[in-house]
């Protein structure tokens, strides 16, 4: 007897979802939904940037 196993994936995640887009950083779903922009793209996270810096939106700011 063989079990195939499958591996279901979801297309409205990828791994640039999860990676600040400055620095390469990885980054949690849950940090990119509070930091990130609508579409949960993270321009800066606390590799690159200061809380305070992403408290006021640089995680958001693309430049």
């Amino acid at each position: 007897m063989t079990a195939e196993l499958t591996t279901v994936t979801d297309d409205t995640t990828n791994e640039t979802s999860t990676r600040c887009r400055n620095c390469g950083s990885y980054v949690t779903s849950a940090f990119a939904r509070v930091f990130g922009d609508n579409e949960d793209h993270v321009y800066a996270c606390l590799e690159c940037s200061t809380m305070r810096s992403l408290r006021t939106g640089s995680g958001v700011v693309h430049e």
